[in-house]
């Protein structure tokens, strides 16, 4: 009876480890973002695995249990050095996939850090491109290496609105929105990546949202046109930004930033943790400029009408889809006036300030002169807001493969 007894307990140990270690791979696969590196998994994959984690974690650690009081009552059920080697091993996919995200990326949409232009220049070079948001007046800089790890930034409001910046390295997108639905507030924070741009989510309700759509998964898989509201960013040298904007705000990583961030003494894991993830941050990033292929292999369409790293200035308006190269709008010898679902707008780059603007064109007239400030001999002209300023076009092509290329 009791070699029964024994027998039945080491397929419920076995059967329980496995359920356990195949939670942790699902959670590590699908969650844990550096994973993508070398594991693909399918979008609806990854997002009933995000939809479906508290369930599976609560699987998870109670198969663990079991196998725990198992190798409690039955000492020989197992090798001690096999129970713990795969105990261990669900802990690092379960960290890896349910608690890594959350500290590595943490989010600062309301506790964003931003500092006066004569501050910002300890953190932030002089030719450092930056993204520029300005609303009523008010400007802020954002520069890439200073967003990387937050991927949300902001402390409120600016000019009187609420917005956020977000931002994605590995498209090299910043885009600034109000973190709102249908009138309903959002709380985002970094989920992880899919197709290389940044998917958040909403610590609220818990839904993904695609960077690039602004979009909540759900209400992209209904065909609901509810998104969140963009402002118009554009990029420019980070002098430059000083020039136009003296007074303006620059936002700083408080947990990069030497000064702000905790010592050793205040948060040993914390003192240790984040240099190791701004070099592993700085590794993807420089792979994913330098090379033609994507750092993570998740891109399903490419398009070969323009080098796959190329940075363009994407943009629509309704469906009409259009992407400028700084490059070409710099050849013309005066802006480009061109329609964009049904609308007319202006394109062209300032020399002075080093910054592409697209605006649309209020004058009912045929532009043929506009300053960094969108100002006309016939009135100023507002930024159009959907610019997506200086995103590799390999990914702005796998999410838009409908789009126009340097449209007159």
């Amino acid at each position: 009876m009791k070699d029964i007894i024994k027998q039945h307990s080491k397929i419920i140990f076995w059967v329980s480890m496995l359920i356990a270690q195949v939670i942790g791979a699902y959670l590590f696969k699908d969650l844990a973002d550096i994973s993508q590196w070398v594991v693909q998994s399918p979008r609806e994959t990854t997002i009933w695995v995000w939809n479906n984690r508290w369930m599976l974690t609560l699987v998870g650690f109670a198969t663990i249990a079991i196998t725990s009081f198992l190798k409690y009552k039955q000492r020989d059920i197992v090798g001690n050095k096999t129970y713990i080697s795969l105990t261990v091993l669900f802990a690092f996919t379960f960290f890896c996939g349910m608690i890594n995200p959350h500290i590595m990326m943490r989010a600062r949409m309301d506790n964003g850090v931003f500092v006066s232009i004569e501050e910002a220049k300890k953190y932030v070079k002089p030719y450092e491109s930056v993204i520029v948001l300005e609303i009523n007046g008010k400007a802020r800089a954002h520069s890439d290496k200073q967003l990387l790890r937050p991927h949300v930034a902001g402390n409120g409001e600016l000019g009187g609105e609420n917005v956020v910046m977000t931002y994605c390295g590995l498209t090299n997108l910043g885009m600034a929105v109000t973190p709102e639905i249908n009138g309903q507030p959002l709380d985002l924070a970094p989920m992880t990546q899919l197709e290389n741009n940044l998917v958040m989510y909403d610590k609220i309700s818990g839904e993904p949202i695609q960077q690039l759509w602004a979009q909540s998964e759900s209400d992209r898989n209904n065909g609901s046109e509810a998104k969140m509201r963009e402002w118009p960013t554009f990029r420019m040298p980070f002098e430059k930004f000083a020039m136009a904007y003296p007074d303006g705000e620059v936002y700083v990583n408080d947990y990069l930033v030497e000064g702000m961030r905790p010592s050793f003494w205040e948060n040993p894991f914390l003192a240790i943790y984040d240099p190791i993830m701004e070099l592993i941050f700085k590794l993807a990033i420089g792979h994913q400029k330098t090379n033609d292929e994507p750092t993570f292999p998740t891109i399903e369409h490419i398009d070969p009408r323009l080098p796959s790293k190329l940075l363009v200035h994407g943009l629509n308006i309704d469906d009409d889809y259009v992407a400028y190269t700084e490059e070409f709008v710099r050849e013309q010898s005066s802006p480009i006036n061109a329609t964009i679902g049904g609308k007319e707008v202006v394109i062209s780059y300032d020399e002075e300030f080093k910054s592409l603007g697209v605006f649309y064109n209020t004058t009912g007239k045929t532009v043929t002169e506009v300053d960094f400030y969108g100002q006309t001999p016939n009135g100023k002209l507002p930024r159009v807001e959907s610019v997506k300023a200086g995103a590799f076009w390999l990914i702005w092509a796998n999410f838009f493969p409908e789009t126009d290329i340097n449209r007159v």
